[in-house]
């Protein structure tokens, strides 16, 4: 039997007709389209494998409203429809690889989730970027202050790169070649400070380490059930919701001290601007995106007409001898 994917499509600013298209080239899956209307309220989407979250939530940009809006997609998805896989995509997603390639992809999967993350604490430079977001409330003084601090940690010659999906600092070589200054150290000593609960509490344990990574995330129908178990919990409802950009930290991190197999993402994430955005994906990309044997790609212009669209449609329909997938 074919595997049955729900596509959950968390849509606010974009054309109804760029989410059409998408809808198009992921039939006859399901696409749950989850769209704040304040956002865009002229937005309509009429094809036959579309279905509407009701009374979606007001979403904003690594808010809680998202992370709320995700979780009351789920659980729609749960009560209303029959499905083996949930997968998350935002409206600037397409695929780049044939369908039938994805279905076999689950179906000779040994995990039940897919998703790019990484520890906050696998290595000092890698605390000092995501630490201040992970131990402290979005809008407090210790936020800020620990914000302060890793700006001056890593300089004004930081370099941006990329990983797992995400965009983080690092220290530029000059820098590292002189090592540590005091406030360098004030710096990293503060933070390793609210890691450990110091500064103010935080849920996090050897444990329950806390994670970072991209939403776009696939995961089996049983990690959804899991998932709605625990989205009361003291940790989500109690912590997380206060966090910065909350969502590339509540997902990845409830999903790796889940009891299931984690494998990585399907996604391709285009490099990422100065500030740490995407690019918008070009005629030049597509090689490049196309040789990581990824299945979906990020992020596409919002406009169904543009050239790059249609050439990475026509391109992954005609895809018969792709590259090997990252593993299964």
């Amino acid at each position: 039997m074919r595997t049955r994917i729900v596509f959950a499509v968390m849509s606010a600013t974009q054309q109804g007709a760029t989410v059409a298209q998408l809808a198009d080239a992921l039939a006859p899956h399901v696409v749950l389209v989850h769209h704040d209307f304040t956002k865009k309220k002229d937005f309509e989407v009429d094809r036959p494998n579309v279905r509407f979250v009701p009374n979606p939530t007001v979403t904003g940009w690594g808010s809680w409203g998202l992370s709320r809006g995700i979780f009351h997609t789920i659980e729609h998805a749960l009560r209303t429809l029959d499905f083996d896989y949930l997968h998350l995509l935002s409206p600037t997603c397409l695929p780049i690889r044939p369908l039938s390639e994805r279905e076999a992809f689950i179906e000779r999967s040994d995990a039940d989730i897919h998703a790019d993350m990484f520890e906050v604490e696998r290595d000092e430079q890698t605390l000092m970027n995501f630490g201040c977001r992970a131990y402290a409330y979005g809008d407090s003084f210790k936020y800020r202050a620990l914000g302060r601090l890793r700006k001056h940690y890593f300089g004004p010659d930081a370099i941006l790169e990329q990983t797992c999906s995400l965009s983080m600092w690092r220290r530029s070589p000059e820098r590292e070649a002189h090592g540590l200054g005091l406030v360098d150290r004030v710096a990293l000593g503060a933070t390793h400070a609210a890691a450990r609960g110091w500064l103010g509490r935080n849920p996090f344990s050897p444990t329950f380490p806390p994670m970072i990574g991209s939403l776009w995330i696939g995961m089996s129908r049983r990690v959804c059930e899991y998932l709605m178990r625990i989205r009361h919990s003291d940790p989500v409802s109690g912590y997380f919701a206060h966090l910065k950009i909350v969502d590339e930290m509540l997902f990845p991190t409830l999903l790796a001290n889940s009891p299931f197999k984690v494998r990585p993402a399907v996604h391709a994430v285009n490099d990422f601007d100065p500030y740490g955005s995407p690019y918008w994906i070009k005629d030049a990309d597509i090689d490049r995106l196309f040789a990581t044997g990824r299945f979906f790609a990020r992020k596409f212009p919002d406009d169904p007409t543009a050239p790059v669209r249609l050439r990475a449609l026509e391109r992954a329909a005609a895809v018969r001898r792709a590259p090997e997938p990252v593993s299964a």
